[in-house]
């Protein structure tokens, strides 16, 4: 069974139905914001040594790496909404299990299939924006969808270390699956589907080797990665640096401890209001218009400012700069990476381009830090923010070679 690549005019749809759309975006991403600060703890109270615990954190990424591209082909095979559907089912199943666990292997092994279908349903959503945005407006749209990925971002962990702190980490997970589960009851019967499959429709062949041949599908790409790259960085490596100078400020170990909680949430609600600001503004529509190279450019531009700020950065005042360019950058390549996508692939073959696009998300936000956190072992006095900051300027210096001959390659943003 395979899906026509027919070139159409998106589907004209329902408010209720596309704020269901918006609405499992929202539920695909608030799961895993929200258990980032319990997943350690509850598999070291399993008996996890220091690299299973860490095995822990990652198995959920390195799935997602694994069913991103996978998720994309099965949501162009079988349509948008039965891949949604079937990952949401999943999702609050595999959270429960992290609850009720009493064996570490059988907690990764949730954790595994908890991001495998993260990594299926990021793509399959995605397209299924893309089917459904209006031309002319698909960088507004994706970035629309940037911004309740922001909300989730903030809230998430919040809300978690609230919870976990008044009634443990297993309210915390029970929480996350219920609100899914209940989410899904909510937006599933209003649920457009925006490519059916149909039997007698021919199969697509050489579509991946298309979709890495098309100038703009590259430069979002590459775009991605290099923000992702910045955004591992920034979360992996703010909360240390401000340990760290607050230490050599005088304060005592827990004062330090407070200081950088307090301090590290207000520079992430800056971030997060200027990021939410610029995707909910007419400027994600200039994608459409002008091609994501440009915004592309500048989006990284600022974000090698942040990170050399960061990286330098004497004071409070500084990284309260930094952030700012944090949250241009994140504001200006998310919808131009993902409109870019939904632009520039055909409808029969954008789940794969999505799930190409998650995957070189993923691959960022892997990235960064690994290299930041090698750099600074290498280099004495090289800060890990390093790491995140020349990936974001091979990400700036590859752009123009792999958007050779797209429409706005060396156009001003």
């Amino acid at each position: 069974m395979h899906v026509s690549t027919t070139p159409a005019t998106p589907p004209t749809l329902s408010r209720a139905q596309r704020a269901a759309i918006y609405g499992a975006v929202f539920l695909s991403f608030i799961d895993n914001f929200a258990l980032l600060p319990v997943i350690g703890p509850r598999a070291q109270q399993l008996g996890g040594t220091p690299l299973l615990v860490g095995f822990a954190i990652a198995a959920y990424s390195l799935a997602n790496l694994a069913f991103d591209p996978i998720g994309g082909a099965l949501a162009d095979r079988f349509g948008r909404r039965r891949v949604v559907m079937v990952s949401l089912i999943i999702s609050p199943a595999a959270i429960a299990i992290y609850a009720f666990a009493n064996s570490l292997p059988l907690f990764l092994i949730a954790r595994l299939i908890h991001g495998a279908s993260g990594g299926a349903l990021a793509a399959a959503l995605f397209a299924l924006l893309g089917d459904a945005a209006p031309v002319g407006r698909r960088g507004r749209t994706l970035g629309r969808a940037g911004a309740l990925i922001g909300i989730a971002a903030v809230v998430g962990p919040a809300s978690a270390a609230i919870i976990s702190a008044v009634a443990g980490a297993t309210m915390v997970f029970l929480g996350v699956a219920v609100l899914i589960a209940v989410g899904l009851l909510i937006v599933l019967p209003l649920l457009p589907e925006t490519l059916a499959p149909r039997p007698s429709a021919a199969a697509t062949p050489g579509a991946w080797r298309r979709i890495l041949a098309d100038p703009q599908l590259r430069i979002a790409l590459v775009a991605i990665f290099g923000l992702e790259a910045a955004v591992g960085s920034v979360t992996g490596f703010i909360k240390d640096g401000l340990i760290t100078r607050a230490l050599a400020e005088g304060r005592d170990q827990a004062g330090a401890l407070r200081y950088a909680a307090g301090a590290s949430g207000g520079l992430f609600t800056i971030f997060g209001v200027i990021a939410i600001a610029i995707m909910l503004s007419r400027v994600a529509d200039r994608v459409d218009h002008r091609g994501p190279f440009g915004i592309s450019l500048v989006g990284l531009g600022a974000l090698a400012g942040a990170l050399t700020l960061l990286a330098v950065s004497p004071t409070l005042t500084v990284d309260l700069i930094a952030m700012v360019l944090y949250g241009v950058g994140y504001g200006l390549i998310f919808p131009a990476a993902a409109g870019a996508v939904a632009i520039a692939s055909a409808p029969g073959e954008r789940g794969r381009a999505n799930g190409a696009l998650n995957l070189s998300f993923d691959l960022g936000i892997s990235a960064g830090p690994i290299l930041g956190g090698l750099l600074a072992t290498l280099f004495v006095g090289l800060t890990a923010f390093a790491g995140g900051l020349t990936l974001v300027v091979v990400a700036a210096i590859l752009l123009p070679v792999v958007g050779r001959g797209s429409r706005g390659s060396s156009g001003a943003a």
